[in-house]
């Protein structure tokens, strides 16, 4: 790992650190080129720190840094943020690096959880219950716009994307109310179901006219429902995780939908 350092005669002490531009004393990253000691990023309901550590990067381009509260002993589990690459990186250097500023890890413990192990730790411990109805006694509801897509093993995300783009007036415009199924066959190119656009209207005027989304029948959890495996299909001709059928989250269904249905 090739990087240049700055002496400016930064010299970082082993304890009581605290961000150079506020006055967080957690979660702080150390720039490992200029030494500036910066808090990490603000988190969607306010807790975290105040991005003080990524505005140094837009500001220098200055690109590594680690997260002091997990350096010890054992180099090898310290949190080393590359801001280009939006992750977690490895650096061979780490020792010389924090020498050069005047840091003897050796003696250190750690005290906050690396970027994994806290993605971890929210996805493991988070409480569904806050955006769920579990233990409530809720009524189905049905017609138009409350059409289900049926989990096929490994497409729960795409089918999330897909209710939330559909909810959208420039998807539901384009593939549903400015365009009939008809319409989108004429226009399709030799073999329809290769053809994202397509799918994604036959896909909207099975879901948003309501026609399927009746009361079930007994034992029959499928009537309010359609599938999302030819739109995934077109999908995945742009990606290729979809296209091999492996586990994806929301963000990536997200922008391979968009990208691949752009004109």
């Amino acid at each position: 790992m090739s990087l240049p350092q700055i002496d400016n005669g930064v010299v970082i002490r082993p304890s009581r650190w605290k961000c150079a531009r506020c006055d967080k004393k957690d979660k702080l990253r150390l720039n490992l080129t200029d030494g500036m000691n910066l808090c990490g990023q603000k988190n969607w309901d306010g807790t975290g720190g105040n991005n003080h550590a990524i505005e140094h990067y837009k500001e220098t381009s200055y690109p590594p840094a680690v997260k002091l509260g997990t350096i010890t002993a054992d180099l090898e589990a310290a949190d080393v943020f590359s801001y280009p690459e939006d992750d977690s990186v490895v650096d061979p250097l780490l020792a010389l690096h924090l020498a050069f500023f005047g840091i003897d890890f050796s003696p250190l413990q750690k005290t906050e959880m690396t970027t994994a192990e806290r993605e971890l730790d929210q996805n493991t411990n988070y409480d569904w219950n806050r955006i769920q109805d579990s233990g409530q006694d809720v009524e189905p509801i049905f017609g138009p716009g409350y059409t289900g897509l049926v989990n096929l093993g490994n497409n729960c995300y795409m089918a999330a994307t897909m209710q939330v783009v559909f909810s959208t007036r420039s998807f539901n415009s384009q593939h549903y109310i400015n365009h009939s199924s008809k319409m989108a066959f004429e226009m399709a190119p030799a073999d329809p179901t290769a053809d994202l656009n397509t799918q994604l209207t036959k896909l909207a005027h099975g879901m948003l006219p309501g026609k399927q989304s009746v009361p079930a029948l007994e034992n029959d959890d499928k009537a309010n429902a359609r599938t999302t495996l030819v739109a995934r299909k077109g999908v995945g001709k742009a990606n290729s995780a979809i296209k091999q059928i492996l586990q994806m989250n929301t963000n990536g269904s997200l922008a391979s939908a968009i990208f691949t249905s752009s004109p």
